[in-house]
């Protein structure tokens, strides 16, 4: 049995943080920052349980403030270069928000099947958590920084947006428009994919009702912070 969700405890989160400087190292959020998010916003980290606690699968999403979600394009910063206030609010629409995905991984001794069934219990949690159902138009951008990168953004449709050569960190940028009838037509699949699955969706993230205009987050609590130890 798999579980998806928020990495639950200190403990879970330090595997996806430790299997991230592994895999991207310099090209990922630092370690220090990295844990400064979990603590503000545990739910830009997801994760994939498998059995004896083992790390499957994991995400990360950042939904940027427009001017830095046009500067990150521009390549005047680059994902080491993310900070929290650089967010949307949780109470912030995502109407037409630009999310920066910063890394999808599945664990390479699962087979296709299997690969392809964490996958989608991913997207499907990540579109629970986000709401997307409420919404009309999103974008989505990423930096593939592999060969299985590239080929996961050219099977969603994903366009350069921006070349390596122009971006400080030489990452190229793709991305693509998500609209009400993309989103409608792809989460019934992937719904009936995960339709009697071995994975449990653990939807663990703070709910609560998103505004359209920048009001101060209402019943917001810090239940969700978690105090980590030194990376080691």
């Amino acid at each position: 049995m798999f579980i998806c969700c928020v990495p639950r405890n200190a403990a879970e989160f330090l595997r996806v943080l430790s299997l991230e400087q592994n895999l991207f190292g310099r090209f990922s959020v630092p370690p220090e920052t990295a844990k400064k998010f979990f603590r503000v916003r545990p739910e830009i980290f997801q994760a994939v349980i498998g059995p004896a606690d083992t790390l499957a699968a994991y995400s990360s999403v950042y939904p940027l403030k427009p001017h830095w979600a046009t500067a990150f394009i521009s390549g005047e910063i680059g994902e080491p270069e993310l900070e929290p206030h650089m967010l949307l609010e949780r109470d912030e629409s995502l109407e037409d928000a630009t999310l920066y995905v910063g890394s999808v991984v599945v664990a390479d001794h699962y087979n296709a099947a299997t690969k392809s069934l964490l996958i989608a219990s991913l997207i499907a949690w990540r579109a629970k958590q986000l709401d997307v159902v409420a919404l009309k138009r999103f974008s989505v951008i990423a930096t593939p920084l592999t060969d299985h990168g590239h080929r996961m953004l050219r099977h969603g449709g994903a366009t350069l947006l921006a070349a390596g050569s122009s971006r400080k960190d030489g990452c190229p940028v793709y991305g693509r428009e998500i609209t009400h009838g993309y989103h409608s037509r792809l989460l019934p699949t992937i719904e009936r994919l995960l339709n009697g699955s071995v994975v449990e969706m653990k939807y663990n993230f703070p709910r609560q009702e998103r505004r359209p205009q920048r009001d101060p987050a209402v019943g917001e609590t810090t239940s969700m912070e978690v105090s980590l130890p030194s990376l080691s």
